[in-house]
């Protein structure tokens, strides 16, 4: 009998409640894969406790690393040759993942693959990559969506500029090759520019039509002049300059 595949989910916690509980057990519940969660918990008070399934490991930091330093530090803590980034608010779908790994065991060029979540559009998710004029309208509330790419008819799965890190399942050498995602990140688009960096560095992105995850779609920094809002504008800046060059092969 074949093995099913590992895969490391790691999900970051951040004084989530009842949450991270169900994320966890949509992990374990997964079918055709076998799951093993990290748990990051970045500086929870109270601390988020050990889990008594011995597949979830509980990563303890004392301070509130980030989202992308703390991925990076789950990511230390599992060995298997696929991983998922998952938020605390996500909840997967039981074939999700299997549905994931298919086109990044079937062509080893893919880096990552994201899922179409549950009564969203894809282009809720993922798409092309986001310019200033693309912000401006999803932050003052002009636009639900990303600049759509248009899936070939029929196609099982196509390829995207990016995808939003509420749930992506990675090649870990494809992680390793690009250093992983960047720290310097605190207030996001960590997850964009990791896309766009998977890219530049020879491997593609995709998204799966029958990969199924539920994530509430949130517009978390649609107002400017909030501190978060305020924050966000200030990484976006360097980081469309970082990327401004960008043109996805074809």
């Amino acid at each position: 009998m074949t093995e099913a595949p590992r895969i490391d989910v790691v999900i970051l916690a951040w004084n989530d409640g009842d949450v991270l509980p169900a994320a966890v057990a949509s992990a374990l519940g997964s079918e055709g894969v076998s799951p093993r969660v990290v748990v990051v918990d970045n500086g929870s008070e109270p601390p988020v406790p050990p889990h008594e399934d011995d597949r979830v490991t509980v990563v303890r930091s004392p301070d509130n690393l980030g989202v992308p330093a703390g991925r990076n530090l789950g990511m230390r803590h599992g060995e298997a040759e696929w991983a998922c980034f998952l938020d605390s608010d996500a909840r997967l779908e039981p074939t999700c993942l299997a549905r994931l790994l298919e086109p990044l065991r079937d062509d080893p060029t893919i880096g990552l693959s994201a899922p179409v979540y549950r009564d969203q559009l894809p282009s809720a998710s993922a798409g092309l990559a986001p310019t200033l004029s693309d912000k401006v309208l999803r932050m003052t509330g002009r636009r639900d969506t990303y600049r759509a790419v248009e899936p070939p008819a029929g196609a099982p799965w196509w390829e995207v500029d990016f995808a939003i890190g509420a749930c992506q399942l990675i090649r870990r050498a494809a992680f390793d090759r690009v250093g992983g995602l960047d720290g310097r990140y605190r207030f996001g688009p960590e997850d964009v520019d990791f896309c766009l960096r998977l890219w530049e560095g020879g491997y593609r992105v995709v998204q799966v039509a029958a990969a199924s995850c539920f994530h509430p779609a949130r517009r978390g920094h649609r107002n400017v002049f909030s501190v978060r809002g305020v924050r966000h504008v200030a990484a976006l800046l360097p980081h469309l300059w970082k990327h401004r060059n960008f043109h996805r092969p074809l």
